[in-house]
This record gives structure tokens, C-alpha cells and sequence, in this order.
């Protein structure tokens, strides 16, 4: 078993909520905490979606063991802060572009426990997808769908799919 927790969101957003007002033509305040939730949001979304993190983030990660070389998710990595194996410290190199992958100096390890720092992304292509999905969410803040069966209000923006894509790494 796998698993990978965030202990706490140590980077920004890279999406203001006077970025978005002016992208969506917001010119109310009255909507501002409703905006910053939404570029929030949109945000995770994106993270989950490429599996990579764009506000960088203190995390965890558990195996239940290894070979002893592995990824992380959600890179890129900035910087190891421990590795426990059934409470034991141990040595590892980093390789990889990234820093991702894991190579423990004893190999083989049962009960792997990884804390780590990512780094997180910002370029404009991330920004754009963010402010197309949030400026969706804002437009459509319900379920509501009146008359239109058509309407795909519950669909990601194909253009903010299709920015991320050039992101996306699977993770195994």
C-alpha cells in the first residue's frame, strides 16, 4: 500500500484573486472570498491532474516496501527531509530530473516513510489553466442547469485540459 498525505501548503497561490477579476471581468468586490476559494480549488484540481504540485507543499509518503529505488509523487522535489524505515533513519541519493526518484544506500526496506518538500511550478500556461477553470467555477457556482440539456457546465475547459496535458506524467 501507498499512500501520500500533505502536512502543510508552504507555497502561494500563482493566481491572485485580482488576477482573476480582471481575466473573468469581475468588478465587484462583494465575491472576493467566493473567488480566492475558487482559484483554490482550481488550483488542487490541476495539481491532481498532472500530479505535480504547483504551490509547494511539505508531504508524506508511506510504502509498505521497496526494492529499494522509487518515486515520489508530486514532485518536483525540492528537498528530502527524512526517510524512516520501521523507524530507522536511512541514507539515500536523489536522481532523476526532478530529484523524484529514490535510491536507498541498504536497499530493500519494508515500512518506508518519506517526508519531503516540493518545490511547486509557475509559468503562464499553469497560470492560464488556472484562471480558465476558476473563471468556470465562478460562472457556474451551481448545479443548476436551466433548459439546456447540452450545457456541459460540469465539464473541465477543454483549453485548460488540454494546457495541462503537456504536464501530465503518470505515476505508478
Amino acid at each position: 500500500m501507498r499512500q501520500v498525505k500533505i502536512n502543510s501548503t508552504t507555497g502561494s497561490e500563482i493566481v491572485s484573486s485580482a488576477d482573476l477579476k480582471l481575466y473573468a471581468k469581475i468588478d465587484t468586490a462583494a465575491d472576493d472570498a467566493i473567488i480566492a476559494r475558487q482559484i483554490t480549488q482550481s488550483r488542487i484540481w490541476c495539481e491532481n491532474y498532472i500530479s505535480r504540485d504547483i504551490v509547494a507543499k511539505n508531504r508524506s509518503y508511506y510504502l509498505d516496501e521497496t526494492s529499494g529505488v522509487f518515486d515520489l509523487p508530486f514532485g518536483p522535489v525540492a528537498s528530502i527531509s527524512s526517510i524512516h524505515a520501521d523507524g530507522v533513519s536511512l541514507t539515500h541519493t536523489n536522481i532523476g530530473l526532478d530529484k523524484e526518484t529514490i535510491e536507498l544506500d541498504n536497499g530493500y526496506a519494508k515500512k518506508v516513510t518519506v517526508v519531503y518538500i516540493t518545490e511547486g511550478l509557475n509559468d503562464s500556461l499553469l497560470q492560464q489553466a488556472i484562471l480558465q477553470l476558476a473563471s468556470t467555477y465562478y460562472e457556474n457556482r451551481s448545479d443548476f442547469n436551466s433548459g439546456d440539456e447540452n450545457n456541459a457546465s460540469d465539464l473541465i475547459p477543454t483549453d485548460a485540459r488540454d494546457i495541462l496535458n503537456s504536464y501530465k506524467t503518470m505515476f505508478l
